[in-house]
């Protein structure tokens, strides 16, 4: 059946709102950049920047653009710039065709999700400027680093998984196969995504226990037949989960296979970071707490680790990862001519498990106050750190050399990155809007939608469900970060914008049953 030219326009006016942030910052702000992280994954073979820890997805894709935009200025007659030997050259077009891709991948992305919520145009509309008027999911995609690409598949994610959950029916295979796609790619854009994939069989499952709780010993045989779906559909889900997981963990160490650069986990690198909480600590409590991590691990090189640790702290030296490291290294590899990187994470994951399992009780008070901080922050603060990472650049300008003749740098400073979110109105539209707020806001719109559909007569149990199932499943997200690094606002990303789904959908629901309750019956 063809569209028709009114449906071309409204859906053409759905575009155009959910693109004008994105047309306004391609023209008013630089592209931005993750410090040397980003720099990193787009400049290094994606097989060395997987092997120093970063996911593999984002240093593949961002390489196309980049590509095109160089070989673009070199048919202008532009002499490419210099780049270091094995490095990606990075030119104006190319990061420009990033930042541009990024944009329109997010639009798209947005476009899919909102259709997906209803289909009444004016409940469309009002999402999309609700989406248009947020800067944190623009601001990323104005954005170079993997979390861009995270935001983006999360959302169509989310659109796949609203439909799959919303169908009456058995769910087509087809649908699972587009589901696994986008799940997979989570995967490979960020490892924290990892809890993505309990969020269909989380939702699932819900939805079971609300028609097993309300079919009774009654003679409601469809309440009992739905939970038995509902059952089953948790079980493909998680199985399709973990089947993902194995494919991009097999996918990664495939495409290392024949080189030299091993992708492992650098889980103890990263906890370096969390231990800044030992500074806190009086040196009696501090030494006590030590030995007692030191008498959980058999290992000899953990052993040796915490023992500087303690020693460092007495010496009261630098903490941070590199002056650690490098004093580390001859510690535990005292005839080692080059360092061995490999072994080294090894030692550190190993003195990790010590502090984790379990967190010791100031351990955990430390991620438990990071993540009470968290939830106390400002969603604007998110977006407003990116321009923090850009400024990174000029304190560490021989970390990121090839950033040098980009527009982003050229002529400007620290100072005047730093104060572009305050010389503009929209990255400001959201400041009072904590998550805790916005959690309150969330729990108001779940009992209207319980309430409205009470009402109307009309089932919402599925949609319920998956929107309790975004929000269950971004808190950990947080709260697992926590655990293992000191926290940073851009770490509060994944349970912001699992609430903003999660509440769109609950919003777009409850005025969909208000505007058209039949629709409900309809598989979108």
């Amino acid at each position: 059946m063809r569209a028709s030219p009114l449906g071309f326009l409204k859906k053409g006016a759905l575009l155009l709102c959910l693109f004008a942030p994105s047309a306004w910052m391609i023209a008013t702000i630089p592209p931005l950049w993750r410090d040397v992280d980003a720099y990193n994954q787009v400049t290094r073979d994606p097989l060395l920047a997987t092997y120093w820890g970063h996911a593999p997805a984002y240093c593949y894709v961002a390489k196309v653009p980049l590509f095109l935009g160089e070989q673009w200025e070199r048919w202008r007659g532009i002499t490419a710039p210099k780049a270091e030997i094995g490095s990606t050259p990075l030119t104006d077009s190319g990061v420009g065709l990033l930042i541009l891709a990024q944009h329109l991948a997010l639009s798209g992305a947005g476009f899919y999700f909102i259709i997906a919520i209803t289909s009444v145009f004016w409940i469309r509309l009002a999402l999309a400027l609700a989406w248009a008027s947020n800067a944190l999911f623009y601001t990323f995609a104005h954005c170079v680093g993997s979390e861009t690409l995270s935001v983006i598949l999360i959302v169509l994610l989310v659109g796949k998984g609203l439909r799959v959950i919303r169908s009456r029916d058995e769910t087509r295979w087809t649908d699972w196969y587009i589901f696994a796609v986008w799940l997979g790619l989570c995967l490979l854009s960020r490892h924290i995504n990892l809890w993505l994939i309990f969020l269909l069989p989380v939702a699932f499952l819900l939805s079971w226990a609300q028609n097993r709780a309300a079919s009774g010993a009654g003679t409601q045989r469809w309440r009992r037949s739905l939970a038995a779906r509902d059952f089953r559909q948790a079980v493909i889900a998680l199985a399709i989960g973990i089947a993902c997981l194995a494919v991009a963990n097999f996918a990664t160490r495939g495409l290392a296979r024949k080189t030299r650069f091993y992708p492992h986990s650098r889980i103890g690198y990263t906890f370096l970071w969390r231990l800044h909480f030992l500074k806190t600590l009086p040196p009696p409590p501090r030494a006590a707490l030590l030995q007692k991590v030191s008498a959980r691990t058999h290992s000899n090189e953990a052993h040796q680790l915490v023992t500087l640790l303690g020693q460092m702290h007495l010496e009261g030296a630098n903490l941070d990862t590199e002056p650690f490291t490098r004093r580390a290294i001859p510690l535990l590899f005292p005839n080692a001519t080059m360092a061995p990187w490999e072994k080294l994470d090894i030692a550190l994951n190993q003195m990790a498990f010590a502090f984790l399992l379990p967190p010791t009780p100031e351990h955990f008070q430390a991620a438990r106050t990071d993540f009470v901080a968290a939830l106390k922050m400002p969603v604007t603060e998110i977006s407003s750190v990116l321009f923090e990472t850009t400024a990174y650049y000029f304190e560490n300008k021989d970390a990121m050399p090839a950033c040098a003749e980009l527009a982003t740098f050229r002529g400007t400073s620290s100072e005047t990155i730093n104060r572009i979110p305050l010389q503009h109105f929209y990255f400001q539209l959201w400041k009072g809007l904590t998550y805790n707020k916005a959690f309150v806001l969330w729990l108001g719109s779940l009992l209207v939608l319980i309430v409205v559909a009470r009402w109307k007569k009309v089932g919402a149990g599925p949609i319920f469900a998956f929107g309790i199932a975004l929000t269950a499943v971004g808190l950990p997200m947080v709260a697992s970060t926590c655990l293992l690094s000191e926290f940073i606002p851009r770490y509060g990303l994944p349970m912001w914008q699992l609430l903003l789904l999660s509440l769109y959908i609950l919003v777009g629901e409850t005025a969909d049953r208000l505007a058209a309750p039949r629709l409900y019956s309809r598989i979108k």
